[in-house]
């Protein structure tokens, strides 16, 4: 039986870009801008051997080689990043995106943890794609089925939805989340 959009965790599978804009490391800057612009993103991912080595940006291409006047011919080896911060296919959306806020990141590669390669990357972008219609669905389960199954005898804190006064006593009644005043 198929899980159902808005019952399943949220996957980085499930938003990843898997059409890599890849260079090796002694690709020059120039040819590595070149390869941003004919992907229109804005990092390449640094590959050798099939093997993720490090990872370009254009924040590292301004910070790193223009700001530092260094040659058009300035080999990727040079000023990318290395070790890469990366993920898996499998990693829940809400894991990585507190990842990306802790390490002030907006992109991650994607590596495939049995075969050791670079399968994806996953943005800011993507996650922000989906998120918003994701919540909703959620919010839409949790309202037909109050307490996500839990056991009613279970108190649900939050915010009445008909008041605005905070409770530690929710009840769900009519579709509406409400304290005991409101219902």
């Amino acid at each position: 039986m198929k899980v159902p959009f808005f019952r399943k965790r949220l996957k980085v599978r499930d938003v990843m870009t898997t059409d890599l804009a890849k260079v090796t490391p002694n690709t020059t800057l120039q040819q590595a801008a070149k390869k941003m612009k004919e992907y229109r993103v804005g990092n390449v991912l640094v590959v050798e051997d099939g093997k993720l080595v490090g990872i370009v940006t254009e924040m590292d291409i301004v910070r790193k080689a223009v700001a530092k006047n260094k040659s058009p011919k300035t080999k990727v080896k040079e000023i990318m990043t290395n070790p890469v911060i990366f993920v898996s296919p499998d990693d829940e959306i809400m894991h990585i995106s507190d990842k990306m806020l802790m390490n002030n990141i907006t992109r991650l590669p994607v590596v495939d943890l049995e075969k050791k390669e670079v399968v994806g990357i996953v943005t800011m972008k993507d996650i922000l794609r989906v998120l918003p219609s994701f919540l909703l669905d959620k919010i839409e389960w949790l309202r037909v089925h109050p307490g996500g199954g839990a056991k009613s005898s279970k108190r649900v804190k939050g915010v009445c939805e008909v008041c605005g006064k905070f409770t530690n006593n929710l009840r769900f009644s009519k579709g509406l989340w409400v304290c005991e005043d409101c219902e």
